[in-house]
């Protein structure tokens, strides 16, 4: 059908985002584990700059924490109890 040539794609960034945020919610990527923005880049067949765009704003939600001059890492996922906390 000829609107499917007008269907808008998903950008890159939304990409990298949905998917980085799905391994952080599945705990493919853990709590405190490195987020190697050359690894995703492969995984997705995408340069890494939408990566490092993504990983901004899942920074900016507090999913990601970046740290200047040591890289991205897991923050505590917030929809998550710390474990131990809750037990009082």
């Amino acid at each position: 059908m000829e609107m499917n040539r007008y269907m808008k794609k998903p950008r890159l960034e939304e990409v990298a985002y949905e998917y980085v945020l799905k391994c952080i919610q599945e705990n493919r990527l853990k709590m405190g584990d490195f987020v190697s923005q050359q690894e995703l880049a492969q995984e997705l067949n995408m340069s890494r700059t939408p990566i490092r765009a993504a990983i901004t704003k899942l920074s900016g939600e507090g999913y990601i924490r970046m740290l200047p001059y040591h890289g991205a890492f897991v923050a505590f996922y917030k929809d998550l109890p710390a474990k131990g906390w809750d037990q009082g």
